[in-house]
Protein backbone atom coordinates (compact mmCIF):
# COMPACT_ATOMS: atom_id res chain seq x y z
CA UNK A 1 0.00 0.00 0.00
CA UNK A 2 1.24 3.78 -0.48
CA UNK A 3 1.48 6.15 2.20
CA UNK A 4 0.14 9.59 1.42
CA UNK A 5 -1.01 13.17 3.22
CA UNK A 6 -3.37 15.51 2.58
CA UNK A 7 -5.36 18.00 4.53
CA UNK A 8 -9.12 17.11 4.60
CA UNK A 9 -12.71 17.62 5.43
CA UNK A 10 -14.49 15.29 7.10
CA UNK A 11 -17.92 14.89 5.48
CA UNK A 12 -19.89 11.93 6.97
CA UNK A 13 -18.92 8.47 9.00
CA UNK A 14 -20.72 5.21 9.76
CA UNK A 15 -19.75 2.35 12.03
CA UNK A 16 -17.83 -0.54 10.54
CA UNK A 17 -17.51 -4.00 12.91
CA UNK A 18 -17.04 -3.27 17.06
CA UNK A 19 -14.88 -0.56 16.91
CA UNK A 20 -13.98 0.79 13.56
CA UNK A 21 -15.26 3.57 11.29
CA UNK A 22 -15.97 4.36 8.13
CA UNK A 23 -15.01 8.31 7.20
CA UNK A 24 -15.78 9.94 3.80
CA UNK A 25 -13.88 13.30 3.26
CA UNK A 26 -12.65 15.85 0.69
CA UNK A 27 -9.39 15.56 0.70
CA UNK A 28 -7.56 19.09 -0.85
CA UNK A 29 -5.27 17.18 -2.93
CA UNK A 30 -6.87 13.53 -3.29
CA UNK A 31 -10.50 14.18 -4.12
CA UNK A 32 -13.02 12.06 -1.97
CA UNK A 33 -11.26 9.87 0.41
CA UNK A 34 -13.18 6.76 2.13
CA UNK A 35 -11.08 5.57 4.77
CA UNK A 36 -11.08 3.22 7.86
CA UNK A 37 -10.11 4.44 10.96
CA UNK A 38 -9.19 1.58 13.09
CA UNK A 39 -9.98 1.80 17.18
CA UNK A 40 -11.37 4.82 17.18
CA UNK A 41 -14.77 4.14 18.67
CA UNK A 42 -12.81 2.52 21.45
CA UNK A 43 -12.34 4.65 24.43
CA UNK A 44 -8.60 5.08 24.71
CA UNK A 45 -8.49 5.73 20.80
CA UNK A 46 -5.41 7.85 19.65
CA UNK A 47 -7.91 9.47 17.19
CA UNK A 48 -10.67 10.90 19.55
CA UNK A 49 -13.54 13.18 17.82
CA UNK A 50 -10.61 14.79 15.37
CA UNK A 51 -12.55 12.60 12.58
CA UNK A 52 -16.25 13.78 13.08
CA UNK A 53 -17.54 15.23 10.19
CA UNK A 54 -17.38 19.33 10.03
CA UNK A 55 -13.54 18.74 10.93
CA UNK A 56 -10.83 19.72 9.01
CA UNK A 57 -7.51 17.23 9.93
CA UNK A 58 -4.33 16.77 8.46
CA UNK A 59 -4.48 13.35 7.29
CA UNK A 60 -1.51 10.15 7.18
CA UNK A 61 -3.33 7.84 4.96
CA UNK A 62 -2.24 3.97 3.17
CA UNK A 63 -3.86 3.66 0.66
CA UNK A 64 -5.82 0.43 -0.01
CA UNK A 65 -7.78 -1.65 -2.55
CA UNK A 66 -11.35 -0.43 -1.82
CA UNK A 67 -10.98 1.60 1.25
CA UNK A 68 -7.67 3.84 2.09
CA UNK A 69 -6.53 3.83 6.03
CA UNK A 70 -6.11 6.45 8.39
CA UNK A 71 -2.71 6.16 10.26
CA UNK A 72 -2.60 9.39 11.97
CA UNK A 73 -5.14 12.81 11.99
CA UNK A 74 -4.30 16.36 13.37
CA UNK A 75 -7.20 18.82 13.98
CA UNK A 76 -6.39 21.29 11.33
CA UNK A 77 -10.10 23.59 12.37
CA UNK A 78 -13.53 22.41 14.20
CA UNK A 79 -15.54 25.30 13.29
CA UNK A 80 -16.75 25.36 16.97
CA UNK A 81 -19.15 28.64 16.81
CA UNK A 82 -21.25 26.27 14.30
CA UNK A 83 -21.10 22.78 15.67
CA UNK A 84 -22.71 25.20 19.32
CA UNK A 85 -25.22 26.65 16.81
CA UNK A 86 -28.71 24.82 15.64
CA UNK A 87 -29.03 27.09 12.90
CA UNK A 88 -25.43 27.20 11.72
CA UNK A 89 -25.20 23.71 12.01
CA UNK A 90 -28.11 23.22 9.93
CA UNK A 91 -26.66 24.94 7.06
CA UNK A 92 -23.00 23.37 7.73
CA UNK A 93 -24.91 19.78 7.47
CA UNK A 94 -26.47 20.58 4.07
CA UNK A 95 -23.54 21.83 2.82
CA UNK A 96 -21.43 18.54 3.56
CA UNK A 97 -24.19 16.61 2.27
CA UNK A 98 -23.73 18.23 -1.29
CA UNK A 99 -20.07 18.02 -1.34
CA UNK A 100 -21.14 14.16 -0.13
CA UNK A 101 -22.63 13.90 -3.43
CA UNK A 102 -20.85 15.77 -6.14
CA UNK A 103 -16.85 14.79 -5.12
CA UNK A 104 -15.49 12.08 -6.33
CA UNK A 105 -13.33 9.34 -5.43
CA UNK A 106 -9.70 9.51 -6.97
CA UNK A 107 -10.29 12.76 -8.56
CA UNK A 108 -8.42 15.76 -7.37
CA UNK A 109 -10.79 18.60 -7.18
CA UNK A 110 -9.11 21.66 -5.38
CA UNK A 111 -11.43 24.35 -6.28
CA UNK A 112 -14.26 21.89 -4.71
CA UNK A 113 -12.44 21.96 -1.61
CA UNK A 114 -11.72 25.87 -1.51
CA UNK A 115 -15.18 26.14 -1.93
CA UNK A 116 -16.33 24.18 0.97
CA UNK A 117 -14.00 25.17 3.09
CA UNK A 118 -14.53 29.17 2.25
CA UNK A 119 -18.71 28.85 2.77
CA UNK A 120 -18.08 27.01 6.16
CA UNK A 121 -15.56 29.82 7.64
CA UNK A 122 -17.92 32.16 6.31
CA UNK A 123 -20.95 30.22 8.08
CA UNK A 124 -19.21 30.05 11.48
CA UNK A 125 -17.93 33.69 11.33
CA UNK A 126 -21.00 35.78 9.99
CA UNK A 127 -23.82 33.07 9.55
CA UNK A 128 -25.19 35.53 6.55
CA UNK A 129 -28.82 34.26 5.83
CA UNK A 130 -28.35 34.32 2.10
CA UNK A 131 -25.11 31.55 2.70
CA UNK A 132 -27.00 28.58 1.62
CA UNK A 133 -28.49 29.20 -1.07
CA UNK A 134 -25.36 31.77 -2.78
CA UNK A 135 -23.47 28.68 -1.72
CA UNK A 136 -25.42 26.29 -3.80
CA UNK A 137 -25.58 28.17 -6.78
CA UNK A 138 -21.58 28.16 -7.04
CA UNK A 139 -21.48 24.81 -6.28
CA UNK A 140 -23.73 24.33 -9.49
CA UNK A 141 -21.83 26.65 -12.16
CA UNK A 142 -18.49 24.96 -10.97
CA UNK A 143 -19.98 21.41 -11.72
CA UNK A 144 -21.52 22.53 -14.80
CA UNK A 145 -24.74 23.85 -14.60
CA UNK A 146 -25.34 27.90 -15.80
CA UNK A 147 -28.57 28.65 -15.33
CA UNK A 148 -29.51 31.58 -17.92
CA UNK A 149 -30.41 34.20 -16.10
CA UNK A 150 -31.01 37.22 -18.81
CA UNK A 151 -33.45 35.51 -21.36
CA UNK A 152 -35.48 32.67 -21.41
CA UNK A 153 -33.99 29.49 -21.46
CA UNK A 154 -36.30 28.27 -24.25
CA UNK A 155 -37.35 31.10 -26.50
CA UNK A 156 -34.50 34.07 -25.35
CA UNK A 157 -37.35 36.40 -24.17
CA UNK A 158 -36.09 39.23 -21.86
CA UNK A 159 -39.75 39.58 -20.43
CA UNK A 160 -38.26 36.98 -16.96
CA UNK A 161 -41.11 35.77 -15.01
CA UNK A 162 -40.53 32.21 -13.91
CA UNK A 163 -37.04 29.84 -13.31
CA UNK A 164 -37.35 25.96 -13.96
CA UNK A 165 -33.67 24.53 -13.78
CA UNK A 166 -34.80 21.49 -15.88
CA UNK A 167 -35.27 24.03 -18.54
CA UNK A 168 -32.28 25.85 -18.22
CA UNK A 169 -33.33 28.85 -15.87
CA UNK A 170 -35.17 31.80 -16.62
CA UNK A 171 -38.40 31.39 -18.20
CA UNK A 172 -41.07 34.37 -19.76
CA UNK A 173 -44.75 34.24 -19.45
CA UNK A 174 -45.62 31.61 -22.56
CA UNK A 175 -42.90 28.61 -20.90
CA UNK A 176 -43.04 29.06 -17.27
CA UNK A 177 -45.81 26.95 -16.72
CA UNK A 178 -47.17 29.20 -13.87
CA UNK A 179 -44.20 28.40 -11.98
CA UNK A 180 -43.34 32.30 -11.58
CA UNK A 181 -40.47 33.64 -9.42
CA UNK A 182 -39.63 37.51 -8.95
CA UNK A 183 -37.20 39.55 -10.73
CA UNK A 184 -35.10 39.98 -7.28
CA UNK A 185 -34.82 36.46 -7.29
CA UNK A 186 -33.42 36.10 -10.09
CA UNK A 187 -31.30 39.34 -9.81
CA UNK A 188 -29.81 36.97 -6.81
CA UNK A 189 -28.79 34.14 -8.51
CA UNK A 190 -27.42 35.79 -11.58
CA UNK A 191 -25.00 37.79 -8.80
CA UNK A 192 -24.25 34.34 -6.84
CA UNK A 193 -23.22 32.93 -10.26
CA UNK A 194 -21.02 36.72 -11.59
CA UNK A 195 -19.18 36.29 -7.94
CA UNK A 196 -20.99 39.03 -6.31
CA UNK A 197 -20.97 37.22 -2.75
CA UNK A 198 -20.00 40.16 -0.51
CA UNK A 199 -23.40 41.47 -2.19
CA UNK A 200 -25.70 39.01 -2.29
CA UNK A 201 -24.64 38.45 1.60
CA UNK A 202 -25.92 41.49 2.83
CA UNK A 203 -29.58 40.62 1.47
CA UNK A 204 -31.46 40.04 4.50
CA UNK A 205 -35.22 40.22 3.00
CA UNK A 206 -37.07 36.84 4.67
CA UNK A 207 -38.89 36.25 1.77
CA UNK A 208 -36.28 36.80 -0.52
CA UNK A 209 -34.03 34.46 1.15
CA UNK A 210 -36.58 31.88 1.20
CA UNK A 211 -37.60 32.14 -2.55
CA UNK A 212 -34.12 31.77 -3.45
CA UNK A 213 -33.43 28.77 -1.33
CA UNK A 214 -36.27 27.28 -2.64
CA UNK A 215 -35.34 27.62 -6.26
CA UNK A 216 -31.64 26.54 -5.43
CA UNK A 217 -32.87 23.57 -3.75
CA UNK A 218 -35.26 22.27 -7.34
CA UNK A 219 -31.97 23.24 -8.84
CA UNK A 220 -29.00 21.08 -7.29
CA UNK A 221 -32.00 17.93 -6.47
CA UNK A 222 -32.50 18.32 -10.20
CA UNK A 223 -28.63 18.04 -11.04
CA UNK A 224 -28.39 15.09 -8.58
CA UNK A 225 -31.75 13.78 -9.34
CA UNK A 226 -32.46 12.88 -5.83
CA UNK A 227 -33.89 14.40 -2.83
CA UNK A 228 -31.37 15.77 -0.28
CA UNK A 229 -33.14 15.58 3.42
CA UNK A 230 -30.53 17.85 4.95
CA UNK A 231 -31.59 20.21 2.64
CA UNK A 232 -35.24 20.03 2.04
CA UNK A 233 -35.66 19.82 6.50
CA UNK A 234 -33.93 22.96 6.25
CA UNK A 235 -36.37 24.90 3.50
CA UNK A 236 -39.34 23.81 4.38
CA UNK A 237 -38.68 24.38 8.43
Amino acid sequence: MTLYRDSALVLRGWKLGESDRIVSMLGENSGKIRAVVKGVRKTKSKFGARLEPLSVVSLLCWKGRELDVVSQAETIEIFRLTREDLDRLFKANVILELIEQVAQEEHPDPELYRLAIGALRVLDRDNPAMLLSSFIWKLLDQQGYRPNTDRCAVCGSTDLVGFDSSLGGALCEVHCGGRKVSTQAVSVIAMSLEGKLSKVLQIVDPALIAETEVIALAAVETMLDRRLRSLRSVIEQ
